[in-house]
């Protein structure tokens, strides 16, 4: 089974022909993706291949020069509030001066509106992801006095209380200690299990078979997309990867003989 061969109403998020251009120079060319409902699902490719892209203009905060985007079988914006959205962590102003529970709670406003204020109902709610994520000890702090694993930790807090049906994430994993990426791996299969759709752009070719079910390869163009056994191999591979794909390959047995994920990869 590849992604070509669902049908609507099985799928979170439906891309049809989507490129994106930065000047002349083409960073998506002609994508097509259909992401299914209920998986976990990584995105991954070189440096340059267009994955943080692809999930900005997926969310409609890069605009498309072409293609169509739909979520849950609608447009991004009619469907906002069932989307959850981790960014990296370095492109967040963590000097920004608000405390950890603040920035959980932020969570809610799609929910409440702008207008109305959260009261306990979400102080609750963020105080209980908070504590699913490790860090209630914590929610007084300035989020900028915190670690950098402890800021993924708090920004996957903030995406829990949203509520949604599709999450989008983007580099959790980068820089964070093992603790929190046992953490991290944890809270989203348990989203999974919850039925909940999980798309996370990923560095770490290692982790690939061990963390997710889906993943789609990408470089520019879409090479490959489909559950990992399937679409996770050589071929593939070196389709996306060129001239280090003896490099990646030997990874991959590595990753399929043995994965620790307590291993700091920092």
């Amino acid at each position: 089974m590849n992604d070509r061969n669902l049908e609507s109403k099985d799928l979170s998020i439906e891309v049809a022909d989507l490129t994106v251009a930065y000047g002349d120079k083409p960073v998506l060319w002609d994508i097509d993706l259909n992401v299914p409902k209920g998986i976990l699902m990584a995105i991954v490719g070189p440096n340059g291949a267009g994955k943080t892209t692809m999930i900005k203009s997926i969310l409609g905060l890069v605009k498309p020069a072409a293609g169509r985007v739909l979520i849950l079988g609608k447009p991004y914006h009619k469907q906002r509030h069932l989307i959850g959205y981790v960014p990296q962590r370095g492109s967040v102003d963590w000097d920004f001066p608000t405390s950890v529970l603040d920035v959980v709670m932020m969570g809610r406003y799609g929910a409440l509106g702008w207008v109305k204020r959260p009261g306990k109902k979400e102080r609750d709610m963020a105080l209980e992801a908070l504590d699913k994520v490790g860090m209630k000890k914590f929610s007084d702090r300035q989020i900028s006095q915190l670690s950098g694993g402890q800021q993924q930790r708090v920004f996957l807090a903030r995406a829990l209380v949203q509520e949604a049906e599709v999450y989008f994430m983007d580099e959790p994993f980068q820089g964070v200690d093992a603790i929190t990426e046992r953490a991290i791996i944890t809270l989203l299969r348990e989203l999974r299990e919850a039925g909940k759709t999980v798309v996370v752009v990923h560095h770490d070719l290692q982790t690939v078979p061990e963390y997710f079910d889906w993943v789609t390869l990408i470089n520019v163009r879409r090479i490959a997309s489909g559950p990992v056994d399937e679409v996770f191999t050589d071929e593939n591979l070196k389709t996306a990867y060129g001239g280090r794909v003896a490099f990646i390959s030997h990874r991959k047995q590595e990753a399929n003989e043995h994965v620790d994920i307590g291993e700091d990869r920092e």
